[in-house]
């Protein structure tokens, strides 16, 4: 393959690991891909060096999603961008983070401006309504945050700003229900290593709607933890959310290893844009896929 000729301003080109840490792909994934698949082509300095684009940035990330959905490296890096966005996004999740309220919050959340950006999704509350608000609401937010990031329209700040608040505001939703203690029905968290606890404070909350008592460990919690405090409090379920981040065969295995420790009459639930995808995934688990889904089971209890 030939190799590529340095376009100006080549100071501004990103090396091989800038890349791996701004997608998640090893350095030696990349390198893999370019034998066998001839993409990402890297830009080679006279050197001999490999470095890369904003764009490569931008298309590498949605192939590292398609990854996390379970799709095959032989299928996905031969897509263009809108080919990968066709492959991973619902058409009324794009519809709906076009609306222009979406608009509105990506402008506050591109002004680091809390009191707009709250003030927005809560003038779309009604706790009759609970789940329109998190698919209509913030859900379409979360894809638009998102994808604004990958495209480098904000940065890791915008994006870490947005998810704190909308997190905030989640935990804020749960109190205006009345708060059971008493026998825990449900435990929610995340796998370790999983650091998105979006989905976590989203099962919470329609948790907290159905008045099913419930309890939350947050994230990044090992096997061992969630198995012992599942036990502890004798829950009949474990709630498992997998952000695009971190799904694929080594959380599969995570899960399997799970499944394993926890009681046989215990339900283990997973959910998130991570969790399954096209995989199948490991017996005796349970998933779900939406938030709807997840309401449906929680009204099976609230009954």
């Amino acid at each position: 393959m030939a190799k590529s000729t340095p376009p100006k301003g080549t100071a501004e080109l990103l090396s091989i690991g800038d890349v791996a840490a701004a997608t998640g792909i090893s350095a030696e994934t990349l390198r893999i891909w370019e034998r066998r698949y001839g993409r990402p082509e890297a830009v080679r300095l006279p050197s001999g060096h490999r470095r890369y684009t904003d764009d490569h940035v931008r298309w590498l990330r949605r192939v590292a999603e398609a990854l996390a959905h379970g799709h095959r490296p032989n299928k996905v890096v031969k897509l263009d961008e809108a080919e990968l966005d066709e492959l991973l996004v619902p058409e009324e999740t794009v519809t709906k983070s076009e609306l222009p309220d979406v608009k509105e919050q990506l402008d506050a959340v591109a002004d680091l401006d809390a009191e707009s950006l709250f003030e927005s999704l809560r003038s779309h509350w009604d706790p009759d309504n609970y789940l329109a608000f998190i698919t209509d609401h913030v859900q379409p937010l979360v894809h638009a945050v998102g994808r604004s990031w990958a495209d480098g329209e904000i940065e890791i700040r915008h994006e870490h700003f947005a998810s704190e608040l909308v997190g905030d505001m989640l935990r804020w939703l749960r109190t205006t229900y009345p708060l059971v203690l008493e026998n825990p029905r449900v435990l929610l968290t995340t796998l370790s290593g999983e650091t998105h606890g979006l989905g976590v404070q989203m099962t919470a909350l329609i948790c907290a709607a159905r008045g099913v008592p419930t309890r939350v460990l947050g994230v990044d919690t090992p096997n061992e933890d969630i198995v012992e405090a599942a036990k502890h409090m004798g829950v009949e379920i474990v709630g498992i959310s997998i952000s695009l981040a971190t799904g694929g065969v080594d959380t599969d295995r995570t899960l399997a290893e799970l499944r394993r420790r926890l009681p046989k009459k215990m339900r283990l639930i997973v959910g998130g844009q991570g969790a399954r995808g096209v995989r199948r995934g490991p017996r005796g688990i349970e998933y779900v896929e939406s938030l709807a889904d997840w309401d449906a089971a929680m009204a099976g209890l609230s009954d």
